[in-house]
């Protein structure tokens, strides 16, 4: 190995280069989904929701959960649970003077709200539901309706029993989520407000769930399922918001091909320099079995070699990783930096991505290389078996 020492550098670089690039794309990867998942579901759907069986695919305004306090009464007694909120909502219309536009109404408890959603710390402007007429809505919304802090707005729905529900709650606070799909359709007032324009007593239609590992809900929605009546239904981030879930697949399979090309490119370098290393020692290989060692014991010496360079490598390459990830974890790097900032929002993102590094960033790229490594050393040094010992010892370079 020592004999060429550039070779030798060359190919430990190589395979070390590999490695550090696949385990710091991994690590921002799996960092990203974290991120992403707490902010998608504390913009929206929370880790877990409970509601009427129905209600999901047809939300209609009488599909109520019953027994709702009982229910969250009970939610107090499974310990994975860390927050629960009740929420009530429906389709409005919203006017002021000669503007009106369309929005979704949510009825929340203030204290319970902010302790499931990052929008009541979201303010921009003003305070978060601090009276029962108060209303809470987005910038983009209150733009679009020439609406400001102290100004009344006009509320037209249908309540539970058929009639007109109408409000006119005071905004009193302004939010700026950075999603703008939720900054201009989102209006949220008190729950008892809400319950008694719409007519519908104590009654909610969505119980919103956290809990500590929103990767592991298994164990907690059958507690949960245990405790509801046959009308309901629980629900987990992953059935509630899909388009979450399904672009975290899409990342893992498209960062998948790039990286299982980078490592057949890698490879495949590293195997052009195993068969030059073959031919250049075909003389000391023609010489070996003449003194009477075995094809098979030259084929282990040099499958011994490959794994050597590739542990050099690769501990070079876990060394760098982990001394990298060290002041990025703390750091993280700032999205306004990489030019996307501005799809932040859209995709729940935060304003810096911070690396995580975990059993499979550590383990896919090493194994991946050793396999690639050790499959082509393998192919390489075939040619010991075709070659006569009479070539062998006759070859020139």
């Amino acid at each position: 190995m020592w004999r060429n020492k550039r070779r030798t550098i060359l190919t430990c670089s190589a395979i070390a280069f590999a490695t550090v690039l696949i385990q710091l794309g991994m690590s921002f990867q799996v960092g990203s989904y974290g991120p992403m998942i707490e902010g998608a579901t504390r913009f929206g759907s929370g880790h877990l929701q409970i509601q009427h069986q129905d209600y999901k695919d047809e939300p209609k305004l009488e599909r109520t959960i019953p027994n709702s306090k009982d229910i969250i009464t009970n939610l107090a007694n499974i310990s994975d649970i860390t927050a629960v909120a009740p929420r009530s909502e429906s389709f409005a219309l919203l006017n002021n003077e000669e503007k009106s536009y369309g929005a979704m109404i949510i009825g929340v408890k203030a204290t319970a709200e902010s302790e499931v959603s990052y929008l009541p710390k979201n303010i921009s402007e003003g305070a978060y539901l601090p009276t029962s007429d108060s209303a809470y809505t987005g910038t983009t919304l209150a733009k679009n309706l020439g609406i400001k802090l102290g100004d009344e707005i006009v509320l037209l729905s249908h309540d539970n029993l058929g009639g007109i529900a109408a409000s006119v709650p005071i905004l009193t606070g302004i939010f700026t989520s950075g999603n703008d799909q939720l900054d201009r359709s989102l209006v949220q007032i008190p729950l008892e407000t809400f319950n008694d324009v719409f007519q519908l007593d104590n009654d909610v239609h969505r119980i919103v769930i956290m809990v500590e590992n929103p990767l592991d809900l298994d164990a907690t929605k059958k507690a949960i399922e245990r405790i509801l009546p046959p009308s309901t239904r629980v629900y987990d981030w992953r059935e509630l918001m899909p388009e979450i879930s399904q672009n975290i697949r899409l990342d893992k399979i498209s960062n998948g091909i790039i990286y299982g090309t980078l490592t057949i490119i890698v490879v495949l370098s590293i195997a052009n320099t195993f068969v030059m290393s073959i031919f250049e020692r075909t003389r000391e290989f023609g010489t070996l079995r003449a003194l009477g060692m075995k094809n098979f014991a030259l084929f282990r010496l040099f499958l011994t070699e490959s794994i050597i360079l590739w542990l050099l490598g690769v501990s070079i390459g876990l060394t760098v990783t982990i001394l990298g990830n060290v002041p990025l974890a703390h750091y993280g790097i700032a999205l306004s930096s990489l030019g996307v900032d501005q799809f932040a929002g859209q995709f729940y993102l935060p304003d810096r991505l911070h690396p995580h590094i975990d059993i499979n960033v550590l383990l896919v790229a090493p194994l991946a290389l050793g396999v690639g490594i050790c499959t082509t050393s393998m192919f390489a040094t075939a040619r010991m078996y075709r070659i006569s010992l009479i070539k062998a010892l006759r070859f020139k370079e």
